[in-house]
């Protein structure tokens, strides 16, 4: 068969509604979208150690340092399904972490931040677990390869506690009084416009259609961010917090209160809510924060152990 022909019949099979069970039924350019769609994901997974680590050594009790190691065992058990599975595609997990360039790692521009404190680890579980969680469900439910799909329910089912946990946290921390709070409020202003840029550019603006034409997933990145706007901001207008964001009565739609994209200004620690163009959203992207190189090759170097407990 040739390879428009090949790729016709997958496309009429896909549009039927089947599931691709093996290798040998996938395109080239099939095989191609959903590898680096996995990559990525293998790659946000482990992401989450080096960043994760400062909360776990800061943590205020050893409950507190109990709860951060589990969701940090199942981040890495999460990365683990991940790259079994790209061994199945020719790649080796062992090059893949400890010999590859730090700066070639996927990773998202929410991750490559340090927590300040273990309120900031709940406020990033809060918006960037659920941002993540929102992510993984869309691929569990629609996700054409089988397989993968079958994979991410355990993964899910976990994420949805880290999300629970932090929302435990942040509702404990906003009783305890108005300093408080206080921090609580900054840490969103932090945290919520990375939680709205984790689902990349604007519909209007995205080219790049393969994983919807493949069906790896089943909602544009708009779609996915008003999903994800529909959990965080009640929650947050119930436990107090001001958030930049409200429902549309009329439009019966979640509105962020500025447009995308905006940048991170580095020199005072804060959003500039001014609309940029995505060429310069897509620069600050890629030069990346100030965590992500260090945090990387700290987990090449395998030098985790002695300060854990």
């Amino acid at each position: 068969m040739s390879d428009a022909a090949a790729e016709l019949a997958l496309q009429t099979r896909l549009g039927a509604g089947a599931v691709i069970e093996d290798e040998s039924e996938m395109t080239d350019r099939y095989r191609a979208v959903l590898v680096q769609t996995m990559m990525i994901a293998a790659d946000l997974e482990v992401a989450t150690l080096p960043a994760d680590l400062g909360p776990m050594l800061a943590a205020p009790s050893i409950a507190d340092r109990i709860a951060v190691a589990a969701a940090l065992q199942d981040e890495m058990g999460h990365a683990q399904v991940m790259f079994r599975m790209l061994e199945d595609f020719g790649y080796d997990t062992y090059e893949l972490l400890f010999e590859r360039d730090a700066a070639a790692f996927k990773s998202f521009y929410l991750l490559e931040w340090p927590y300040e404190d273990p309120i900031d680890m709940a406020m990033a579980q809060v918006v960037g677990d659920r941002a993540g969680y929102t992510t993984t469900l869309d691929l569990e439910r629609h996700c054409s390869f089988g397989p993968y799909s079958r994979s991410l329910r355990k993964v899910n089912f976990e994420e949805q506690f880290h999300v629970k946990r932090g929302e435990h946290c942040i509702r404990y921390y906003m009783a305890q009084g108005p300093d408080v709070r206080r921090r609580v409020q900054e840490s969103l202003d932090f945290w919520f416009p990375h939680g709205a840029e984790w689902f990349g550019a604007t519909d209007d603006v995205k080219s790049r259609m393969d994983q919807l034409h493949y069906r790896i997933r089943g909602h544009t990145n708009d779609q996915l961010r008003q999903q994800w706007l529909a959990g965080v901001v009640p929650f947050c207008e119930e436990v107090g917090l001001t958030v930049p964001a409200h429902f549309d009565p009329e439009r019966q739609t979640y509105v962020l209160d500025y447009e995308l994209p905006i940048l991170f200004d580095e020199t005072t620690g804060k959003w500039d809510f001014r609309t940029v163009t995505w060429e310069e959203k897509f620069a600050q992207w890629k030069r990346g924060g100030p965590a992500k190189l260090p945090g990387i090759q700290r987990l090449q170097s395998e030098i985790w152990g002695d300060e854990l407990w």
